[in-house]
């Protein structure tokens, strides 16, 4: 798809509502798949092994130019 744009980013910076790539499928971020810095640190999904995720953004045409939503 050419209007998808992937990022790397530490799993520390996502936030609640962001999608990102995990396990292959696309994922929206809710409150449930960020648990407080626990035990083994941050962790998605209780998936603490991964330290980088892709952020995965969508190029909208408006009438102001391409904006990344």
């Amino acid at each position: 798809m050419a209007n998808i744009a992937r990022k790397k980013i530490h799993i520390a910076d996502v936030r609640v509502g962001m999608t990102i790539e995990h396990e292959g499928r696309m994922v929206t971020v809710s409150k449930g798949n960020l648990p407080r810095r626990g035990f083994c640190g941050f962790s998605f999904e209780g998936d603490a092994s991964k330290e980088e995720l892709t952020r995965i953004q969508f190029a909208v045409p408006t009438a102001f130019g391409i904006v990344l939503r």
